[in-house]
């Protein structure tokens, strides 16, 4: 048993586990910090080129374009991942991903036309999710194959608390950084982060599993859908893939497309707000949405040192309800605040302390989910079940930011609220009253 505690206490002194970890955290806090500037740049370009009421139509675009490309090519991601080297690719994507975002920067650093540098920017989206297909379910299955089952819980809460300390970091550079050096310079950094990560990822090792068999299209379909039956007769997998789209399709709204409009076109709008004299709309905006990346590194903390457990169902219950509750009650003070009901103060310090406590929920709950998948599914069939999973979870979500930009544009943002409110409610309860979602 002493050993056991060692082993789990020891994860990070595997040196194949601590590249992986290293290498995600420094692309990943670029990614956050780029991912939060874009979504308040492409809003201010959108303005400049249409107007302020089509300004939520064009950044649905722009949010529905990266998704489907990711969504399209996510299989054969998977495909790959499990045929070749998963390493290679990640290093290879990463390099991509890196000298893209410099090159698009420039041209974009070069050019004064709003509607020429919206264009840019969509073809960079492309780009860089055909370099995320392939990507995440080669980084994803790499887990089982780096750890020993008994250290995949501990692994798995560094990672979830590496993606809570990545949100910490990008977003408080993020807010400081938009508001002082500007759009170009973010380029900059995350274009290096991306080359630096790749670097880093090209010492990590693993047995490689060679295939005899030529990869070509007709092999990689049957391997496609030779996993989605996989997953399909898993029951438990599947009650996962359900609630993981519903929930998905109707949270996305929220933080992509009504917290940049609460800034842009709230925040900013009021004539003083608490601690306007050191702290931008930017600042608040980061604040935000670190709450819950502080709250969430706690809880990986705390679940990191919790053996692991035969059953998550009553954890992953309690969590999604809460979780739920909590982003309903996000909805409820923005819309009051739409109706000048309450003042933006009550606003800021209540999204923020909402926010806080949606951090613990969401970590309790993608742990022992991701604990149970790296167990439950056999090596050879982990990057198209990983894939697989990543496609129908998020299958809607493209669909969701463009329906999100509508609903703002055409009805209002407090029918936005409603909308994501009673949806995730309703999909949370067919999960906990499906028999399935007892077998997790």
């Amino acid at each position: 048993m002493r050993n056991e505690e060692m082993a789990r206490k020891n994860v990070l002194k595997n040196k194949n586990f601590a590249l992986l970890f290293s290498g995600v955290l420094v692309s990943n806090i670029a990614h956050i910090l780029f991912y939060f500037a874009m979504s308040l740049y492409v809003l201010r370009l959108a303005t400049a080129y249409v107007g302020e009421d089509n300004a939520p139509l064009i950044q649905g675009y722009y949010l529905l374009t990266a998704g489907i490309i990711l969504l399209i090519l996510m299989p054969f991601g998977g495909v790959l991942a499990d045929r070749h080297n998963k390493v290679k690719t990640m290093y290879i994507t990463d390099f991509f991903r890196g000298f893209t975002i410099l090159a698009v920067g420039l041209v974009i650093f070069l050019t004064d036309n709003p509607g020429t540098k919206i264009v840019l920017i969509f073809i960079m989206a492309i780009i860089l999710g055909i370099n995320a297909a392939f990507f995440q379910p080669a980084s994803q299955s790499l887990l089982k194959f780096i750890v020993d089952e008994e250290d995949l819980q501990q692994a798995s809460s560094y990672m979830q608390g590496s993606m809570s300390l990545q949100n910490l970091i990008g977003l408080i550079l993020g807010g400081i950084l938009y508001a002082t050096i500007g759009i170009y310079y973010i380029f900059i950094i995350n274009g290096v982060a991306y080359i630096i990560s790749g670097i880093t990822e090209i010492f990590i090792k693993y047995e490689v599993k060679k295939n005899e068999e030529a990869t070509t299209l007709n092999l990689v379909i049957k391997d496609i859908i030779s996993g989605v039956k996989y997953v399909f007769k898993f029951k438990l997998i599947f009650v996962i893939i359900v609630v993981a789209l519903f929930l998905n399709f109707f949270i996305s709204p929220i933080y992509e497309n009504a917290m940049p409009y609460f800034i842009e076109f709230g925040l900013k709008t009021e004539e003083s707000y608490l601690f306007d004299s050191f702290m931008s709309v930017e600042n608040w905006y980061s604040a935000i949405l670190i709450a819950s990346s502080i709250s969430g590194i706690i809880m990986s903390l705390i679940l990191s040192a919790q053996k692991p457990k035969e059953k998550y169902h009553k954890q992953i219950n309690f969590s999604l309800i809460s979780f739920v509750i909590l982003c309903s009650l996000i909805g409820v003070v923005m819309s009051l605040y739409q109706k000048d009901i309450v003042s933006i103060n009550v606003t800021l310090v209540a999204t923020l302390v909402l926010m806080f406590l949606m951090g613990f929920m969401s970590v309790s709950f993608n742990v022992p989910v991701n604990v149970t998948i790296q167990k439950k599914v056999d090596k050879e069939h982990l990057g198209k079940v990983q894939s697989v999973l990543s496609v129908f979870s998020q299958a809607l979500i493209p669909l969701s930011g463009l329906l999100g930009g509508v609903l703002i544009s055409k009805v209002s943002i407090i029918a936005l609220y409603i909308f994501s409110g009673v949806g995730m409610i309703i999909s949370a309860f067919w999960y906990i009253f499906n028999k399935n979602s007892k077998l997790i």
